[in-house]
């Protein structure tokens, strides 16, 4: 007799079986969705706070690298175009960061894993957005 088909008191673990969808076994289908939903039991709230934080580092880069890339006067283009590629760079990271931040929140919030972290980096977000569009609207 296998040693999981045992009595309840001398009931060991049972070995690790690999389920596929089509599984008539309950204990392998138990566990293939246990694997499936793993990544509900990751701390998305401390991920969304260092999301939000990389977001606002984007943020200063970028300002360095436009300060970086301001020539001298009747220089033509040329110190713009050496940076333009960094600038790109930098651009598409903080705002996959940004992105990044929000949808981790959304996560935080909903699975309530790290609820707090979840909601201070949505308000670093916000806060970003209204520093960063707050002179256009003005």
């Amino acid at each position: 007799m296998a040693p999981w088909k045992q009595a309840p008191d001398r009931a060991m673990a049972r070995p690790p079986v690999r389920a596929t969808r089509m599984s008539q076994d309950p204990w392998a289908a138990l566990e293939a969705r246990r694997q499936r939903r793993h990544w509900r039991q990751w701390p998305w709230g401390w991920a969304a706070l260092l999301l939000s934080f990389g977001a606002w580092v984007c943020t200063f880069m970028l300002t360095v690298l436009v300060m970086a890339s301001v020539g001298m006067p009747g220089d033509g283009s040329h110190a713009m175009q050496a940076t333009a590629p960094y600038l790109y760079i930098t651009l598409a990271l903080g705002g996959t960061a940004l992105l990044g931040s929000v949808i981790a929140s959304v996560l935080a919030l909903r699975l309530r894993r790290q609820a707090g972290g979840g909601v201070s980096a949505l308000v670093l977000d916000a806060l970003l957005l209204a520093v960063l569009l707050a002179p256009a609207l003005l």
